[in-house]
């Protein structure tokens, strides 16, 4: 009837308002407040008003987290607002890749180094470097996994997933006479 989209009823019918939020890895890692001004039409004031929203930001949340401020949003009309749902987008990292909790870091080692043995370093997101100690021979498919020192766990505080570094191998355009006696006593005859 005419009161159709008068009731309680309709009121799941509203489309939200979305935002998103785009952070960087660094503050995904250790977690930030994001203070987020939004204009909002109002139907009683005539006029848009600003609103401030706080979000607060855990440690180890994922792109695609959803935080919603219900009813402040544009008013559809007097009283009646939607909600806003703020959604959180992590911008791309300069040498580091999020995948779940771990995070990935891919190593360019030449070929004398993959087959020798060699030491990575990687910065970390809290402004480390570490050091990863290759002993074992490079292969394409060659996967180094330090435990802990991924992204926190934002449903489980205090543990955190893991680095894995991965290789790209290239073969140098020159070797020199000691390299190439490296690269022979490297390889199984």
């Amino acid at each position: 009837g005419p009161m159709g989209g008068m009731g309680m009823g309709g009121m799941g019918g509203q489309r939200p308002c979305i935002v998103d939020v785009n952070l960087s890895l660094e503050e995904l890692f250790h977690g930030t407040t994001k203070k987020m001004r939004i204009t909002r039409k109002t139907v009683s004031q005539g006029r848009p008003e600003k609103f401030d929203a706080e979000i607060v930001v855990k440690p180890g949340w994922k792109s695609g987290t959803k935080v919603t401020f219900r009813g402040e949003g544009d008013e559809i009309q007097p009283g009646r607002a939607q909600d806003v749902i703020f959604v959180i987008k992590e911008k791309p990292h300069d040498w580091l890749k999020r995948s779940g909790h771990d995070l990935v870091f891919k190593a360019r080692v030449p070929l004398v180094d993959a087959l020798a043995g060699f030491k990575v370093d990687v910065g970390t997101l809290d402004n480390r470097t570490l050091r990863v100690n290759i002993k074992d021979v490079v292969h394409p498919s060659y996967t180094k996994i330090v435990h802990g020192e991924g992204m926190p766990k934002a449903k489980s505080p205090g543990e955190r997933g893991d680095l894995i570094v991965t290789f790209d191998v290239y073969y140098p355009d020159k070797l020199t006479d000691v390299q190439k006696q490296a690269i022979r006593a490297a390889l199984p005859a």
